[in-house]
């Protein structure tokens, strides 16, 4: 659950910190006094939008820290192990978990989770774990199909599912899209055709082989330099005979007058008579290799046509000149494709049936989840409308088959919210049906239906109850308080019959100076008593004000 949160420098405020229970916790206020701000400021903490522009007039920064207290919260706790956010600041409390937003004016926001920076979908990841909002405009979403599905969809934990099934549907799409242009290619293929048969036949005329490039660079380069070749090797071999019969010569027949006096200099004297053989035998490969310079024009003319014919397809083909036998072996491989569409769409036919069979399966299964729902969803808002002063309403969740055809990005059916909300009178779309009041009190229901099978512990409700009063809202605020017995509840509420029911009571002021701000305080006996008499009946508080706020209380 949360157990502190604390804002600074946010819109108008310039420093809220506040402390949440356990159970149901009433935030009031009066109009436009900032108590959405803690919706704000907590839906960025949970990885939300959170813009500079948000950030109180003439500062650099703002920041928002909460604390959240993990008992109980397994999947919570299991992503903070899995993502390495194990606790490091609270090392006593390994179950309390502290999450950061630093918002700059001249930078990126920044996020951190136990003191370690992290990413802004890491923290919605987390905070699916953690939090559940409600917000103020949800029954606008009701009014339209798309709306009603993706809610639906929400309450049958179809997200993955959905984001696997629109994936497949992408890779359905581009095969219908390949398909269609095969089928329609007709003369286009043709055309295609030859003229990959005429770059193919040019190719075969040069007979590329893989290995062949390297050797006819390395021809090419000796023919350009065969003069430069013979006069240098024929060089360095006269020099290496003057070594030999010179220098070793004299080397060798010194040392075999010193022989005389020592033996070992024999085994130099056989080293050096090697010496004389191995350069005498370089200098006659040298003038053997480098011949006398002479190249016979025939063969130059041979190796220049090919190598220059080699450079042109290579351009023509836009590949290096030693990968055009490659080049060959990719066109060979197109105008066979080309040349049989049947084949090329039987290859994709066989893509379709495997993609679809795949739709199929994931399709169904998402469909079997919104029927299950669907009759849940439709039973209990039927139960709670009979308390929220629509007695004999009913509301059925209709699945109907998918008016795009059947294969669609999101499944199978599109959903109707058929709504009655009197006795005797037949059910009709909810967009048609129901009036401003009713949508609020069916959107409220829907709300409290789905807060009740939410897995998170915590449920933040940003005045849902619009639109209701009296007896039904007092209702409604004994439906959050027996929430709040099972998991916490906070709830930003403007009726006097939902904040009497909550078990702690917090108060949002806005200050009026220079520069506005609002600041919070927590309710309790005279105050809290105050506060509920002016939601009832204003400003002027007055005897009978105050005895009514004090039988609500005591009522809940």
């Amino acid at each position: 659950m949360i157990d502190w949160l604390e804002i600074r420098d946010l819109a108008i405020a310039e420093h809220i910190a506040l402390e949440f229970g356990d159970g149901f916790t009433a935030v009031t206020g009066e109009t436009g006094s900032g108590k959405s701000l803690i919706v704000e400021a907590l839906a960025a903490l949970l990885g939300g939008r959170c813009e500079n522009a948000m950030i109180r007039r003439r500062q650099e920064s703002a920041e928002i820290q909460g604390g959240f207290k993990l008992d109980g919260c397994e999947a919570a706790m299991a992503w903070l192990r899995d993502n390495d956010f194990h606790n490091e600041i609270a090392d006593e409390d390994a179950s309390e978990c502290i999450l950061r937003r630093v918002v700059r004016r001249d930078r990126p926001s920044r996020a951190y989770i136990n003191g370690r920076a992290a990413t802004a979908a890491q923290l919605r990841a987390l905070g699916r774990e953690l939090v559940e909002i409600h917000g103020q405009n949800e029954h606008h979403a009701l009014l339209g199909k798309p709306g009603q599905l993706a809610l639906l969809d929400g309450a049958a934990g179809n997200g993955e599912k959905l984001a696997q099934l629109g994936s497949c549907h992408e890779k359905l799409m581009a095969v219908r899209a390949q398909m269609a242009q095969v089928t329609e290619r007709g003369d286009l293929a043709r055309e295609r055709a030859e003229l990959l048969g005429a770059h193919i036949a040019e190719l075969e005329s040069l007979a590329p082989q893989a290995d062949e490039w390297p050797r006819l660079e390395a021809q090419h380069r000796r023919m350009h330099h065969a003069q430069e070749l013979a006069e240098g090797t024929r060089t360095v071999a006269e020099r290496l005979r003057e070594s030999e019969s010179e220098v070793l010569a004299a080397c060798c027949r010194q040392l075999r007058r010193l022989a005389e006096f020592d033996g070992r200099l024999n085994g130099i004297i056989a080293m050096l008579e090697e010496a004389g053989v191995n350069l005498n035998e370089s200098a006659e490969q040298l003038v053997a290799l480098g011949g006398d310079g002479a190249v016979d024009a025939a063969q130059i003319a041979e190796i220049e046509a090919r190598f220059s014919r080699y450079h042109e397809l290579a351009r023509k083909h836009r590949v290096l000149p030693n990968l055009l036998a490659e080049k060959l072996e990719q066109l060979r491989v197109e105008l066979a494709q080309a040349a049989d569409p049947a084949a090329e769409l039987q290859r994709l036919e066989t893509q379709w049936q495997a993609h679809l069979a795949e739709y199929d399966e994931l399709a169904s299964e998402i469909g079997k989840r919104r029927g299950k729902t669907a009759k849940h969803l439709s039973a209990g808002v039927t139960e709670l409308m009979q308390v929220l002063g629509m007695a004999g309403g009913e509301l059925e969740i209709r699945l109907l088959p998918n008016e795009t055809g059947r294969i669609a990005r999101r499944g199978g059916e599109s959903v109707e919210f058929a709504v009655s909300a009197n006795p005797g009178l037949p059910l009709g779309p909810l967009e048609k049906v129901a009036s401003g009041g009713e949508l609020s009190r069916i959107s409220l229901a829907i709300n409290v239906v789905l807060a009740a099978d939410a897995p998170t512990s915590t449920l933040l409700f940003d005045e849902v109850d619009v639109g209701i009063g009296g007896r039904v809202a007092e209702i409604v605020g004994r439906k959050l308080r027996q929430l709040g017995g099972s998991r916490q509840v906070v709830c930003i509420t403007h009726l006097p019959q939902v904040a009497a029911n909550g078990h702690h009571h917090w108060s949002v002021v806005k200050q009026t100076g220079r520069q506005a701000t609002v600041g919070v305080r927590r309710l309790d006996g005279k105050l809290r008593v105050e506060e509920i008499a002016r939601m009832t009946a204003g400003a002027d508080l007055t005897p009978q004000s105050l005895a009514h706020a004090e039988r609500l209380l005591q009522s809940a």
